[in-house]
């Protein structure tokens, strides 16, 4: 694998355990999510704000597994391992194509809340761009 394609790889994992990590150590919602919900995080029910932090603690353990995953796939993609790089795609897919149909969501019911799409967005295009010619193998 081309040393350009791993770190394009690299980036996106990196990139992916950065929101891992944000979300994670999230002590409310985004102010994007306060947009959405026209109204600041201490005017929700204890127990709603209770539900969110849990779901924010979930997406930042699925991002931080997606941010690893990448990264220990780039051992098998570096020996051009062809599984890798389907394995790679598929979990990717899995990963992105919800977060960004979600933000997509979000901003189209309310379109002033500045969600993350470009940077879900990225990531896609990074790890499609690492990927190059092995989606061919």
């Amino acid at each position: 694998m081309p040393r350009l394609q791993v770190v394009l790889l690299a980036l996106a994992a990196l990139m992916s355990l950065f929101f891992g990590m944000r979300y994670l150590r999230a002590r409310e919602f985004m102010p994007y999510h306060a947009v959405v919900a026209g109204r600041p995080w201490l005017e929700l029910d204890v127990g709603v704000r209770e539900i969110i932090l849990g779901m924010l603690k979930i997406i930042g353990g699925c991002f931080t597994a997606y941010g690893f995953t990448l990264l220990w796939l780039l051992v098998p993609l570096g020996r051009d391992e062809s599984w890798s790089v389907w394995a790679t795609l598929s979990i990717t897919v899995t990963a992105l194509a919800p977060t960004l149909y979600v933000t997509i969501n979000l901003r189209r019911f309310e379109p002033k809340a500045p969600t993350p799409v470009a940077p879900a967005a990225i990531v896609l295009i990074l790890v499609l761009l690492g990927l190059g010619s092995g989606l061919f193998v």
